[in-house]
């Protein structure tokens, strides 16, 4: 092998390396790696072959495979027709750069599927590896497997996720800048308010922190069963604790806890679930604080609750619910 495909291949097994995530040891060796010129043009020239290999579809790709093989076919031809086979050369120079294999198992999906749920909770979402996922209300999800890893980017809301074992294949969830790693196990997954919180019911998750847009992450705790996690996308712990298995996920089944939760939050939460608007006639209102159990279906027991505790009552107005003192 000559040289410039030794660069090559270096400059492959950076990019492979760059989307998987790079470290800081490994974002200064790449630096490093990348002064000097050969090595830099052989890395540009192979990320700009492979994000357009990434934007061929596969019906496109199929389809140019089998007249190419028809060499009598792709002979007849029009102008216009044969034009668009020139694209085709850049996924063939992807194969000759970066290898079937190599290409396949880092960048093209084996299995893709978008979810999203409005008002109505998606359960029992079954995967290709038998992990299952179910989904709450208001809340998106992409989800993605490969041949070396399975990938899920929660957008917003929360995940039950029950992941099958699999030492080949680490399951990975984004949510916001949080990279949560896991190989199989049980857990749930909050992102709201720009804010991420885990709740481990069994296994071990590994919490990381992804603090720029390159990518980079910092590994900051490994959660096992009982513990709840909480932090911003900048990375702030919010809160680290052991927390009741039984209350993780209650919005399965239609349930909310609060404890010692302010009005405002605990009325945040339940309009998720409601679609009614509730605001507070002062801050000191919204700053009192509840426990309890409440059902997601019927809000109108928070609001007999909180008036059965406090010398506040609420009264509709037009399409808002108004808390205020008796």
């Amino acid at each position: 092998m000559n040289l410039q495909n030794e660069i090559d291949k270096k400059a492959n097994l950076w990019i492979i390396k760059e989307n998987e995530g790079l470290d800081k040891q490994e974002r200064d060796e790449l630096t490093h790696w990348l002064q000097n010129k050969n090595h830099k043009k052989s890395y540009e020239e192979n990320r700009q072959v492979i994000d357009e290999c990434l934007l061929l579809d596969n019906d496109f790709i199929n389809e140019m495979e089998n007249d190419i093989l028809d060499e009598e076919n792709f002979k007849e031809k029009n102008i216009f027709q044969r034009s668009k086979y020139l694209v085709a050369s850049i996924f063939i120079a992807c194969i000759f750069a970066f290898g079937t294999f190599e290409f396949n198992k880092y960048y093209k999906a084996t299995f893709e599927e978008n979810y999203v749920s409005l008002d109505k909770k998606i359960v029992n979402i079954t995967l290709p590896d038998e992990s299952i996922v179910d989904l709450d209300i208001k809340s998106q999800m992409k989800i993605a497997y490969y041949n070396d890893r399975r990938t899920v980017v929660l957008t917003k809301g929360k995940a039950l996720f029950s992941v099958s074992k699999n030492k080949e294949k680490p399951f990975l969830v984004k949510s916001g800048n949080t990279l949560i790693e896991v190989l199989g196990t049980k857990f749930e997954v909050i992102n709201l308010n720009k804010t991420t919180k885990i709740n481990v019911l069994e296994g071990l998750v590994r919490v990381n922190h992804i603090y720029n847009e390159k990518g980079d992450k910092k590994a900051l705790t490994q959660l096992t069963k009982s513990q709840s996690f909480t932090l911003n996308n900048l990375g702030r712990v919010l809160n680290y604790s052991d927390i009741d298995i039984k209350e993780i996920a209650s919005w399965k089944n239609d349930i909310i806890k609060f404890d010692k939760t302010t009005l405002k939050t605990a009325v945040n939460i339940l309009e998720r679930y409601t679609n009614q608007k509730i605001e507070f006639e002062s801050y000191e209102l919204s700053q009192l604080k509840i426990s309890g159990k409440f059902s997601t279906l019927h809000y109108k027991s928070f609001l007999e609750a909180i008036e059965l505790i406090y010398p506040i009552k609420s009264q509709k107005e037009g399409d808002l619910i108004k808390i205020v003192k008796k």
